[in-house]
Order: structure tokens, then sequence, then C-alpha cells
């Protein structure tokens, strides 16, 4: 089926790619500095020394020369720690989390603690995913695979410019490598001990003309998991609670991955040059997506549903479940088993044209398809005796179109001027019941078509060459249209609410104009200074969150969300000196969000909304080193640490489970529900946004004989945070510390390579979301004595469980390379 489906995107790529233009990247000079013995850039220099030529003004100009605050992750670093996805590039990054989620969003990414929450399907991400210049707004991006990589440029703050789509929170840009001039082969087998996982990759990439060349990479594995599943015995017995049927699923997530891609570059004259990829993943899990959460805080000691104790509410990877019973997965034939599952296939497809009208002027072509289909089922009840599971599908179809102009003038004006299209169409189902009594809740599903349309230019001005500003801007138009949102009640008839006069719209609307300016000033070789302010947008749209029926009752009910906006200033240095053995950078940033997207979980409906928070503000400082010490070749060290002050300025928001008036839920009385509904949050820190961040390491490679060795430790620190949607207590994270090594035995000509590689080798299971658990906890914003220890009197309002999910833990694989 696999092979199928590739061969199918490979054919569709190539009928679509015969009479339109293409997608990635501007062509950018190779970077400059020593040479290892197979003629590449030694590791030391690639990673922490050279001049990486990067993309995120559209021009081939390196991190140095860029007035933007970035990190830069080359194909050397990359490698070096066997990163395969977005999702294991946070240490690198001081402020960037990353995690998966249960429901068919994919995940969330937070960066300076701006960032869009978790399982919101139709909701854009405010740090957005491009990868081969085609943006992608979902999440879903973090269950794809992800290898043979060029590099990772992350991109801090609001971008709106230059990657297809306004971008407020910042962008992490993935550039994937292309046919070299020789032929290459790499392969490569390796096992990692803690999930089990066993890996192979294949690359490989040779011209077949003067002017064409052809790149193919592979991926596939397979692993047993890194959590443990168990079902616990009744209290004081040695056999499961009556009716519990013990699990014989042991480990999570049992998982199948395969990755595909396939590259053409032609180039049919001196002026034009084509590039086409073909990208294909498929993850298929036994086991559903929620046991990557666990119980991670009880108020009480030990859990509030039947048969748990003090041992189910820890952080410790191990899962209390039990297999779904037959009744129950008669309900649904997509149900996955009795334990759930996910089959996730992602088609990603992506060409480019740039084609030099004259010396001066280059117009580029930028076109993608990205397609997601993906079925989830899974048992969402954290314990022996489940209170929920669910049945999710999803879909995404997503075109694009980006034209641009660029010049080189070699004078004091130049320009880029362009236009960007998008249409993306999508859906999502959910089925959710509870177990035991088989209670099936009203099956809900939408599709929405959504299209955004925008021109961006910039003017680069260079009085002097010292002195270059740059103004430019993006106007948006974007609109929504909410096709249906239909309820279908088990065994029923199905309900168009959207058919409902008492419904408020189906179509929204938003424009935007977007205008950023920098002035950067040089006054040295390797001194730049710089300052900038910059205005970001992210459009508003429809919650397709579950609703349990509600919208039905009440077709009123507004389902709409507000835009996100921000303005501010940023301003830096970066530098290098004692002759480039040094690199310094440091950012100063102030941004105001207001309408600040932001999901809560509600356990009414089992599910998460989106509501917008008022008004935000983040400022900070980051600061970045690193160290090439001539005298010592083989050495490399590097440091950064950040500062971020993240608060909200206005924002009344849900209050948690059990959040009494005296716990602070005590605002917007509701006088038919008899209690409060809302509790300030204002002047309290963002969730996921610690005071500090940092991380600091080093490489060193020395000979031994015919062989060479390396050797790299990477250590990064998180101060604490709260990883609640409401900022629940009992949500917060401690500060921490993780500790990446590898260690390489290698041939002088790197043929042959062994390599060990540790991450997270500290064990932090950090947690990267928090949410009150469903059947627990109490009403909230009521006037009673809240259950502040066991034994409070009968009565009070308990407080919720929480539900986390946490960070992967430790890993340590040893694989081995041959390079032809």
């Amino acid at each position: 089926m696999a092979t199928q489906a590739w061969l199918l995107a490979c054919v569709s790529g190539a009928l679509a790619f015969t009479g339109t233009p293409a997608a990635a990247q501007d062509e950018a000079p190779a970077p400059s500095g020593p040479r290892a013995a197979d003629g590449s850039p030694s590791a030391r220099e690639d990673v922490t020394g050279a001049d990486i030529i990067v993309t995120a003004r559209r021009r081939a100009e390196t991190a140095q020369e860029t007035p933007v605050p970035m990190t830069v992750l080359s194909d050397a670093l990359l490698d070096r720690y066997g990163v395969t996805g977005i999702d294991s590039i946070a240490q690198f990054t001081p402020g960037l989390f990353t995690g998966e989620a249960s429901g068919a969003m994919g995940g969330s990414i937070s960066l300076r603690g701006i960032g869009s929450g978790e399982s919101m399907a139709f909701v854009d991400q405010a740090v957005s995913t491009n990868v081969d210049g085609v943006p992608i707004s979902s999440a879903q991006i973090l269950r794809a695979a992800q290898m043979d990589l060029q590099q990772i440029e992350i991109l801090r703050g609001p971008q709106s410019l230059f990657f297809g789509k306004n971008s407020p929170g910042g962008i992490i840009s993935i550039l994937t490598a292309d046919p070299g001039d020789a032929p290459e082969l790499m392969v490569r087998a390796g096992y990692e001990f803690k999930a089990r996982e066993k890996y192979v990759d294949v690359t490989g990439s040779a011209p077949l003309t003067d002017t064409l060349g052809l790149r193919l990479a592979a991926h596939g594995s397979r692993m047993e998991g890194y959590i443990r599943l168990v079902t616990p015995d009744a209290p004081g017995t040695s056999t499961p609670p009556p009716g519990v049927i013990p699990t014989d699923l042991h480990r999570f997530p049992k998982q199948d991955e395969m990755f595909l891609r396939a590259t053409l570059a032609w180039q049919p004259s001196d002026r034009i040059k084509v590039r086409l990829k073909g990208t294909y993943t498929e993850t298929e899990v036994v086991g559903g997506p929620s046991f990557y959460s666990d119980i991670v805080a009880c108020p009480y000691g030990v859990g509030q549903r039947p048969f748990e104790d003090a041992s189910n509410c820890e952080n410790d990877g191990v899962v209390y479940t039990a297999a779904l019973p037959p009744s129950y997965l008669a309900l649904s034939p997509s149900f996955a088993g009795p334990y759930g599952g996910r089959l996730n296939r992602q088609y990603l497809l992506t060409g480019q044209v740039d084609w030099d009208l004259s010396e001066a002027l280059t117009l580029t072509s930028v076109s993608g398809y990205y397609g997601v289909r993906e079925d989830i089922s899974s048992n969402g009840g954290y314990g022996p005796t489940s209170n929920n599971a669910f049945v999710v599908g999803f879909s995404n179809d997503q075109y694009s179109q980006e034209l641009r102009l660029a010049s080189d003038f070699d004078g004091m004006f130049d320009v880029v001027i362009g236009g960007f299209y998008e249409d993306r169409r999508l859906y999502t189902s959910t089925f959710i019941a509870v177990p035991g009594i088989n209670l099936p809740l009203p099956t809900e599903s939408t599709h929405q078509k959504q299209t955004s349309a925008s021109a961006f230019g910039q003017l680069l001005f260079n009085p002097t060459e010292q002195i270059q500003v740059t103004a430019g801007g993006r106007y948006t138009h974007e609109v929504k249209d909410l096709r249906d949102f239909t309820v279908t009640p088990y065994g029923g008839t199905p309900f168009d609410v959207t058919t409902s006069p008492r419904y408020p719209g189906t179509r929204l609307k938003f424009d935007d104009f977007s205008p950023e300016v920098t002035v950067k000033f040089t006054p040295a070789d390797d001194v730049m200074l710089f300052a900038s302010y910059k205005q970001g947008f992210k459009s508003g749209g429809f919650d397709a969150g579950f609703t349990n029926g509600a919208i039905a009752l009440d077709p009123s009910r507004d389902q709409s969300f507000d835009p996100e906006e921000v303005e501010g200033f940023e301003a830096g240095l970066k530098s290098r000196f004692a002759d480039r053995q040094v690199t310094f950078n440091l950012t100063a940033y102030w941004y105001d969000y207001s309408g600040l997207q932001v999901s809560v979980f509600d356990t009414t409906s089992r599910a998460f909304r989106l509501q917008n928070a008022a008004k935000a503000r983040i400022k900070g400082i980051e600061a970045e080193t690193s160290f090439s010490p001539s005298a010592a070749p083989g050495l490399s060290l590097h440091a950064a640490v950040a500062y971020n002050d993240s608060k909200f300025r206005d924002y009344l928001a849900d209050c948690y489970a059990g959040q009494t008036a005296a716990l602070g839920c005590n605002q917007q009385f509701d006088t038919v529900l008899g209690r409060y509904t809302a509790q300030d949050l204002s002047g309290r820190r963002l969730r996921k946004a610690p005071v500090f961040t940092a991380n600091l390491g080093g490489y060193f490679e020395a000979g031994l004989g015919a062989l060479t060795t390396s050797v790299s430790a990477d250590a990064n620190y998180s101060g604490k945070y709260n990883a609640g949607t409401q900022l629940q207590p009992l949500a917060q994270q401690d500060a921490f510390w993780k500790l990446d090594a590898s260690w390489r035995l290698f041939t002088a000509d790197r043929k042959w390579e062994l390599a060990v590689i540790g991450r997270n080798l500290t064990n932090e299971r950090n947690l990267i979301s928090g949410i009150d658990r469903t059947g627990t906890g109490g009403a909230k914003g009521t006037s009673g004595a809240s259950c502040t220890a066991v034994g409070t009197p009968a009565g009070c309002v308990a407080l919720a469980d929480i539900i986390g999910t946490v960070a992967q833990p430790r890993s340590v694989a040893v694989q081995l390379t041959y390079n032809y």
C-alpha cells in the first residue's frame, strides 16, 4: 500500500509539474572553510565556524550577515545527534518546545512562549514550518519523519515577508539536500536501546547528464516502544479488577515508519534552474496516541477513578490501561483494535524554477502540494477503567504557489516583490464513547475550505557600504468557508447545524497589512548591528473542536475566533573576532500580542476549544557564542542563554476543574448556572515560557593513526514553567537539565563510521502539556470549600488529576554508516 501511494504521488507530481513552475529555496553558494578528506566541509567548521548560507531573506547571505535572530542547524549537527524530525530539535534552541498530541492537530510548537496549543485541527500554528519553500501551518508535520537534510533554520519572532504566509511567532525552515556533482551513496543501520528501534537509511545521488541530477533517500524503522503499558491488579489482590481486560500490549509506541524522497535537479541553461521533490511518509502505530500522555499529578495522592493508587500518579513512563471490551469496539467499525492505533500518511510535492531574466533580475516560482490522511483511535482513560475512547479522522489538501522577483543591481537600491496563493481543504470527524456503559456521544464532522492570497515586497536601500535600510510588508486577504458542521446522534439522523437560521454565519474574511523596517549597520568587518520594527498576523477562523452535541442544541453558539496580531521591536549584534575564532551574537526583543489564540481543554465536551486571550507582552534578551581555537583545530565550543519575560496583559480565561471562587475563579458570574465562569490571568506568565533557558556544549575531533575519533556533548537548561492550558498549579514543570552526547570513530576518507548517540541522558521527562483529567475534579467557580487535602469534610470541591504529555526519555543508539 505504501509503495502504491508513493508511485501515485510521483506520477501525480510529474503530471502537475509538467506545465507548472515549482517550489523550494534559493540557490546558494557552498560554504567556505576547511574541507574533510572527502571534500565535504569538516564537521567542526560546518557546525560552528563556517559562514553558513541561509535563506531568511531569500538572498544568498551568511547567517552572520542576516539581521534576523536565528539558530542554524547544519547537516553535520543534525547528523551528529541523529535528528530525524522537527520534534528532535528543541534542545538546540533555547525557548523552543515541540511535542506530540493525541488529536488531529499532530502536536504543538512553541517559541518564546508563543504557540497555538494542542489538538486544534483547523488552527494555523503561530510558529509555522516551511519545507523547501512550501509553508506548512499544520503541526501534523511533527508526525512526518525527516532525513537527508541540508540544514534547519529557526527564525525567532514574527516573520511576515518571505515564507509564504505570515507567522507571528517564528519559522522553522527545513532545507533538504539536492543532487551533487559526483555520485554518492550512504547506507546506515542503527539500533536504539530504550525504544528497541531498528532503523535503516539509504541515500543515493548521481548526475544523470551534464544538466540533470537525481537524488533518492529512504528511511525505514520498526520500534517496540519506550512507554510501558500495565494493567494493575485490584487493590489487595493479584488479579485484575472485576470487568477489566488486562492489556497484552506492553510497550508503546509500537511503530513502523517509512520515508521516501526523490529529488530531480535540472539546469537546461545558464539562466534556468529547476528542482522537483516528492516526499512520502507513512507511520503506523499500534496503540492510541493518548498513551503518549499519563497521569502526572494527583491532588490527593491517588487517582480519582476506580481501582487506582498512588503509583498511577507518577511521571514515570508507565501508563495504566486496559483493553477495551468487544462490546465497545462494536460501536464503531473505525476503531483499530482494543488499544487503538494511528495510521498517518503525508505527501509533499515541491518544486522550484529560478529564471535569471538578466544579470540583475531573477524570477522564482515556488509551487507545492501538502496532503495528510490520518485515522486515529485511542483509549483515553489513563487507568484500568476508562471513561472515554475516541475515533478521529483527518484530511488536509493544500496547494500553494508563490512568484517573486528579486534584483541584484550592485548599487544603492534593490527590491524583492512577489505574490502568494494557497488553497486548503480540511476535514475532521470525531466519535467519542464511554466504555463500561457503552454510551456513544454524537459524532461530529466538519469540512472547511480556506484560501489565502497575499502580495509582498521589500526595498533594500544601501546609502553607504556600512548602512543598509530595508522596508517592506505583506498584504494578506484570507477567506474561511465552513462547508458544514454535522452532528449525528448514535443511530440517529445527521444534522448540519450550519443550515439552522440561528447559526451565525459560515464565511469569515480577514485583511491585514504587516509592515517591517530594519536598519543594519556594519561598522567593521565581522561586526553587524541591527534594529527592526515588525508586525505579524494570523487569521481567525472556525473552531472545529468537539462539542459533545452542544452545538446542535444551540446552533447560535459562536464557533469563530478572532485574528492574532503582533507588533514590536528587536535589536541585535552579530560579531566575530579574534581572527574569527569567536562568534558572539546578542538580541533584545519587545513584542505586544493582541487576540493571542490559546487552546483550553473542556472536560465537559472532552475536547480542546480555542479562544482569544486579549493581550500579551513578551520581552527578553538572547545571547549566543562559539569558540573554535586555531591552536586546537579539532575543538569547538558553544553556548547560548535566553531571558524571556512573557506575560498576559489582559486575559479572562476558563477556570480549571475544581477551581473555586476562593482559588481565583471569581470572574464573569453566570446567573443561570449560579457560579463564576472565568479567572483573571492578567500579569501571569504564558504557558511553556520559562524565564531562563540555556544550552552549552562542545565538539572535539582527533586522529588515531588511520582512524579519526570525535566526541561531543551538549547540555540544555530550562527554568520552571507551567504546561497547563489554564495554568493549573499541578501542571507546573520544575527546572531541569538535559544532556546529549555522541562518540564517533571513522576512517580518514569517512567511508566507514561507527557512532554511539545519546540524547536526554539525564532522563528528564519534562511536561509538554498538562490538562485536567476528564471525570475528575469538581465544578468551577462555586463558593464551596476546596478539598485541599485528603480527609477534608464531605461536600468540598475536588481538584482534578492532571494528564501530562511528556518529552521523550533517555535514548542511546548505536549505528554503522558506509559512504561511497
